[in-house]
């Protein structure tokens, strides 16, 4: 079972959930299903003038751009830079990461694992350990 992803995009005192697949994958690009998704928006919400349209769909893009910008931080940018082998540059990412965010656990349990990866394993079931107690339960 797919999950349906979604972003929450407001205009005036609406809220939308714009699904993900109106766009071209990991991209802030509408692709072909996106024309169709606005135009039963506004078949759904006949006070949505052109205009309006016009701007909910920029509003959309920057939402998305947002989304995008934020999967690239923390432990999801180390994650992948580990994956390319760039072990070092991922624990540099997250170390600089976590003195903004020092509750994040799931950077913490990344560090963790990335440390471990490389034979530093003390360190990294520290890190692990650190990170849990910001993991409700």
């Amino acid at each position: 079972m797919t999950q349906n992803r979604t972003i929450k995009v407001e205009h005036g005192s609406l809220i939308l959930n714009i699904p993900y697949s109106i766009f071209v994958k990991g991209t802030a690009e509408f692709n072909g299903k996106a024309d169709k998704h606005f135009k039963m928006l506004q078949e759904r919400y006949p006070w949505l003038s052109n205009n309006s349209l016009t701007v909910l769909k920029r509003r959309t893009t920057e939402e998305m751009e947002r989304v995008i910008e934020e999967s690239l931080r923390g432990p999801a940018k180390a994650r992948i830079l580990s994956s390319e082998g760039k072990d070092m540059e991922a624990i540099r990412h997250l170390e600089s990461y976590l003195i903004e965010n020092q509750n994040d656990g799931d950077a913490w349990y990344a560090l963790g694992e990335i440390l471990c990866k490389i034979g530093r394993e003390e360190e990294g079931y520290k890190a692990m350990n650190h990170g849990r107690r910001f993991f409700k339960t």
